[in-house]
């Protein structure tokens, strides 16, 4: 899909192997924690929990630390208060980041956030000054072997014919593209034609990619690495194109 801005499309989003796995596991149950408080414990009615679930067996997340998180959504036990954020930032060249995260004190990420950017060579934009130049779109995955058998040439056809505005086919996966509002609506058409979905979720996809060079992008680096490592950090975007 072109000009996703993802920064695991520019360089893989670090793994298990760089990140500590307990910290990728404490970031998913931030997202299910809040998903579930949002709409409610039951995935089938619950679009957002259901994703966030998904992610987790994906990741390994074991199955009673998905339970616990729920049973503290719901308000048994001790749960701290959540706050989501999309902050906005600027780095050398052009290169625009949001940064989606979970906290539950916002003052204490607004200022880690804001050190990691000083240090870096980056800095927090004006709150609106830069969304304007993404677009908000869903994104869907599943296994190629988990088409029922259908040749590659029908599971296209499948996803064209199901609504999605975008797709890419690697070696083991499909990625699928779908206006956001119509995630489910496309998930949904693509499971009745016998096509598996493993992860849904969203993005944010630049209007206006920019190119950079290998060495414009290695300055950026450090920096993208620093956000993405940082706690109460889930996603980071840029206007980085592929």
């Amino acid at each position: 899909m072109a000009g996703h801005s993802h920064w695991k499309q520019v360089k893989h989003k670090k793994g298990a192997s760089d990140i500590k796995r307990g910290q990728v596991f404490s970031k998913l149950v931030k997202e299910i924690m809040i998903a579930a408080r949002e709409g409610g414990v039951n995935p089938d009615t619950n679009v957002r929990l259901r994703a966030a679930m998904e992610r987790g067996k994906k990741e390994g997340l074991p199955k009673d630390n998905i339970e616990r998180a729920l049973e503290r959504a719901a308000g048994k036990g001790d749960a701290e208060e959540l706050f989501e954020f999309l902050y906005e930032a600027t780095a050398p060249n052009g290169i625009m980041i949001l940064i989606e995260g979970i906290t539950d004190s916002k003052n204490r990420t607004l200022a880690e956030i804001r050190h990691l950017l000083s240090e870096r060579g980056g800095r927090f934009a004006e709150q609106g000054s830069l969304t304007w130049n993404f677009e908000k779109v869903g994104t869907l995955a599943g296994a190629r072997d988990a088409s029922g058998g259908k040749s590659m040439e029908d599971v296209e056809l499948a996803i064209i014919e199901a609504g999605a505005s975008d797709f890419r086919t690697d070696e083991d996966v499909v990625s699928i593209e779908t206006p956001f509002g119509q995630r489910e609506h496309v998930r949904e058409a693509l499971e009745r034609r016998g096509i598996a979905i493993s992860e849904s979720g969203h993005d944010y996809k630049p209007r206006v990619p920019l190119s950079f060079s290998p060495e414009q992008r290695e300055t950026v680096e450090p920096l993208l690495d620093a956000l993405t490592e940082h706690d109460d950090v889930q996603e980071v975007y840029t206007n980085i194109g592929n």
